[in-house]
Order: C-alpha cells, then structure tokens, then sequence
C-alpha cells in the first residue's frame, strides 16, 4: 500500500508526539512520599509520668532462676508478638533480662502476628503488621527459634508476603508451623532438636476464628490450618430457637489425626490453639474465660497425644489446666503489641477504626489507652527431661502502654507482678489448677 505525503507527514508527528510524551514521563520525578506529624500523636504523647526504676537486681534474680540439672531442656513459651522496631538491644535490666530467660532457653516459642515480607503494596488489612526480610533476624536475637504461624494476620500481605515470610524463618533457623503454600504444609508439624540430646520436639499450629473467613479454599494454594466454627438452630420447649455455635467436628478430627501422626516422630508436641472465639469489640469486654464450647478442641489435643497446649489470640491472660498431666495454657495474653504502625498509618485514626480500644465517655481521643490488661501477661518457662515435664515458672511482665517504648514487655514491677500472679490464681481456680507464689514469679504446681 502507498502512502501519500500528508499520511506520512502525519504518522511522523503522531510518532514524535508519542516520543515526547513517553520522555515527559520518564522525566517525572515520583510523588512524594505521604508523611504525618507524629510529634502529637498518641504513640508519644504521655498522661502518665513513667515510673522511676525500681531498685532490683533482676540480673542475680534471673541468674537463680536458670539452674539447670544434666539433661534438662529448657522451653519458654509467650502470646502474640506484633512488632516492628529493634528490641533487644535495650539496655534498662528490666528488658534485657526479660529477653535472657528466652535466649538461655533451649526452645523459645511465640506466636508470629505480624509478616515478613518485601511486598509493602500487598497489604490486605487497616493493620500494617509487617516488617522487612531482615526483620526475622531480631524476632531470633530476642531468643524465639519457634513461632505458630495460623493466625488471622498470617496472609495480610497474600500469597507473596507469606512466602518471603517462610523463607526469612528458615533462613534464620526459626521452626514454624500453622501456615504454608499448600494446605498439607499448613498442617504440617514442624520439627526441632536441641543440642546434646536426643529428644526430638514438634509444633503443630491451628487457628479457630468467629467465622470461616480463614478457611482455606484452594487445599493446593496458600493456606492456614483452622478449626473452623459451625452454626446450628436448635428448638427450645416454648416453641422458639436458639442458634448456638461450636467447632466443626470433622477439623477437630482432622487435628487429632495431624497430633496422631506428629506424635510417632516428636518425643514432645506442642499444640498451638490461636483462638478467637468472639470479637475483640470492646462491646464484649475483657475476655479471660475460654467458653465450654472453645475448651473442646484444648482438651482433644490433649486426649489425641499432645504434650504442652499454648493458646493464644484473645489478648489478655486466660487460666491454666493441668488435664491428664498436661499442661493447657489457654491464653498467654500479648507480649510484644507494637500494632501502631505509623510510618504507613497515622495513628491517631487508629481511635476512628478500631473497635478494640476502650471509649471512655468525656475523655479525649488523645487520651483513650487499651485496658490495662491487654498490656500485661506471663513468660512461661518449662523444664522438661528425659522428654518429661518436671517443672513450670511463670515469670509476670508488663508492656509500655505509651511512650518512645510503646508496645515492649518489661519484668514487672514487685507489686505489679503479684497482681498478675494474682490474677492466674483466680483465672486458673476453676480448673483446680495451684500455682504458688513465690516472690517475683509463681511456680504452677504439676498433678
């Protein structure tokens, strides 16, 4: 086909426009960054002076409590850590001989409420919980070399943000279980061996949430492994209906079966339950009781063979049962809470969209704190020999509710720490469960 002059003349400008154009935007320079101010935001702003320090030599009191017999393995377990800025190189006593008791430990467990990951633009929630690659190198320096991945903040970041997060974990060494690319490697136990002895240890990880949003649709994509939740009318003698919800029975099956099979190559299997049950809507206020219905999947991992269960998810201290001489943990509460993030959001929105926080009639948005329970909970620390439980410490900490240390534990002050010592007695009284107070600890009494 010939072309005239003008069509020619034409498709050159046409070509040169584009050329321009094309250059004009290589030429741009990228937005800028969005920023706030957070000189005022809550996460600095103080309504209560911190307390001076409180002379203790917690190094000679954390010294004592590391004795240790031939053949003993230490494990420590703890809740929910969110976190996202350096730790453990605090030098205050209070920090650093908290993150001792874990780093002397032979298994340092915790369950993983935030990803590592690389993919910032993935993010699925109003919740930033993330940290870069490197970041696994901190959660190890802090002395946890086991994590439970099947929570509801697993997959905030998709598919990739998971997978950057399992290889960071093995890259560091840290043994993890609960999530995986497929949902056979969410079900599977993950393995672990301490040094000088022959006893081989297993996690298995299970999230039950308030409804089956969790559940994984494609078993040969990402996946968690849940416990989900099922509902059903039941009619009443005045001719009326109740809907009443308890836990599907074919997963509470298929976790005996994963317990049943992990136990064959595991001396010691750990069962972490992430339970959320209701809502943390402060409508439903502090929520310390696991309901009848919850305690049915706490109870067949015991049945099934497990030897430690570490429930975790609602956010504050829950009781401890001692059942067939296995100890059941039903909430270790937080320990590591930095969930504002505000280098993505500003925090102060944080009082606009989460329904977690307590609203206090006549106090300003700027003064609203988290109840005091969310910020306290219990270091567990456990001698097992000759694959064996012989003994269990509780060690009380607390976590900075405000301040430049927002979200970090601490070891609790003396009357702080027999308040919650204190506190496990009574949330573990119905369970028949003694647990002896022994100055700056507590000691839980085996059957």
């Amino acid at each position: 086909m010939k072309l005239d002059s003008s069509r020619i003349a034409r498709l050159a400008l046409g070509l040169a426009l584009a050329a321009a154009l094309a250059g004009a935007a290589s030429a741009q320079t990228p937005p800028e960054k969005l920023t706030w101010d957070q000189s005022k935001s809550v996460y600095n702003r103080r309504i209560h002076p911190p307390l001076p320090p409180e002379k203790v030599d917690w190094e000679g009191r954390v010294t004592a409590l590391l004795r240790e017999e031939p053949g003993d393995v230490i494990v420590t377990a703890v809740g929910d850590m969110i976190f996202n800025e350096q730790i453990s190189n605090l030098p205050d006593p209070e920090h650093r001989q908290l993150f001792r008791l874990m780093q002397e430990a032979d298994i340092g467990y915790g369950n993983l409420e935030f990803s590592i990951n690389e993919h910032p633009e993935a993010q699925r929630s109003f919740y930033n919980f993330r940290a870069p690659i490197p970041f696994a190198w901190e959660v190890a320096a802090i002395g946890i070399n086991m994590v439970s991945l099947a929570n509801n903040h697993a997959l905030d970041f998709g598919p990739d943000g998971l997978r950057d997060c399992l290889k960071a974990l093995d890259r560091a060494q840290i043994t993890y279980a609960g999530a995986g690319m497929t949902l056979a490697d969410a079900r599977a136990v993950g393995n672990t061996g301490v040094q000088a002895v022959k006893t081989k240890f297993g996690l298995l990880s299970y999230l039950r949430y308030w409804t089956q949003k969790y559940r994984c649709k494609d078993p040969s994509g990402p996946c968690l492994a849940t416990i989900n939740p099922a509902s059903i009318l039941v009619a009443k003698p005045d001719g009326t209906t109740e809907a009443v919800e308890g836990l599907m029975e074919d997963d509470v099956k298929a976790m005996e079966d994963d317990i049943v099979l992990a136990k064959r190559h595991n001396n010691v299997l750990m069962v972490s339950l992430h339970n959320h049950d209701v809502s943390h809507h402060r409508a439903y206020g502090i929520q310390d009781t696991t309901p009848a219905n919850d305690q049915v999947m706490f109870h067949r991992a015991v049945d099934a063979g497990a030897d430690l269960v570490l429930g975790s998810g609602p956010h504050v201290l829950r009781g401890i049962e001692i059942r067939k001489g296995v100890p059941i943990f039903y909430s270790l509460s937080n320990f590591i809470y930095q969930y504002r993030t505000p280098e993505r959001i500003p925090i102060d929105l944080i009082h606009q969209r989460d329904q977690e926080i307590a609203r206090p009639t006549n106090v300003s948005v700027w003064d609203r704190r988290d109840p005091e329970r969310i910020f306290e909970g219990v270091l567990v620390r456990m001698t097992i020999n000759a694959a064996k439980l012989r003994r269990i410490e509780l060690i009380p900490f607390t976590i900075d509710d405000e301040g430049p240390l927002y979200g970090v534990p601490r070891l609790a002050r003396t009357e702080r720490g027999r308040q919650i010592i204190e506190l496990m007695q009574k949330l573990s009284a119905p369970y028949a469960t003694t647990i002896v107070d022994k100055g700056w600890y507590a000691e839980v009494k085996l059957l």
